[in-house]
C-alpha cells in the first residue's frame, strides 16, 4: 500500500501537510480516496488500477494557491501501518447518519481517517 495526499499551498506559505484529501492505493493498484464534500460529510471514491480521475476537481489555481499531491506514505500516521494487510474497515458516521470517517484495521493496527471542517485531518 502507499498513500497519495494533497494538500494547499499558497506561494511563499508552509503547507499544511496533515490536512487534505487522501488515497490509499493498495497492492493491486485499485485505490480509495477519502475526501471531504461541501456539507461536510465524506466522499469514498474506488478508483481502478492508474485512475488518477478524481485529482482533476483539484487541478485548479486560485490566486497562486493550488493542490499539489505528494506521497505520504513515510508520514504519520500511515508509516507505521505500510507494509501490513488491511482486515477490516468500518465506515464512521455522525449523529445525522452522515459518513465522517473511516476506521481501518491493518492487521491489528489500527487507522482512523475522520473530517475535521470539512477536510480529512490527520
Amino acid at each position: 500500500m502507499h498513500i497519495v495526499r494533497l494538500a494547499w499551498h499558497w506561494p511563499g506559505d508552509p503547507v499544511e501537510v496533515n490536512v487534505g484529501p487522501v488515497k490509499l492505493v493498495f497492492d493491486d493498484g485499485r485505490g480509495l480516496v477519502l475526501e471531504g464534500r461541501s456539507d461536510w460529510a465524506l466522499r469514498l471514491t474506488e478508483t481502478s488500477a492508474g485512475d488518477d480521475g478524481w485529482r482533476d476537481r483539484y487541478d485548479y489555481d486560485y490566486d497562486g494557491g493550488r493542490w499539489l499531491p505528494r506521497d505520504a506514505s513515510a508520514e504519520p500516521p500511515f508509516a507505521s501501518v505500510m507494509s501490513r494487510t488491511l482486515t477490516h474497515l468500518e465506515l464512521l458516521r455522525d449523529e445525522f447518519d452522515e459518513p465522517t470517517g473511516l476506521s481501518l484495521d491493518l492487521d491489528g493496527r489500527p487507522l482512523t481517517l475522520k473530517l475535521w471542517e470539512g477536510e480529512i485531518t490527520t
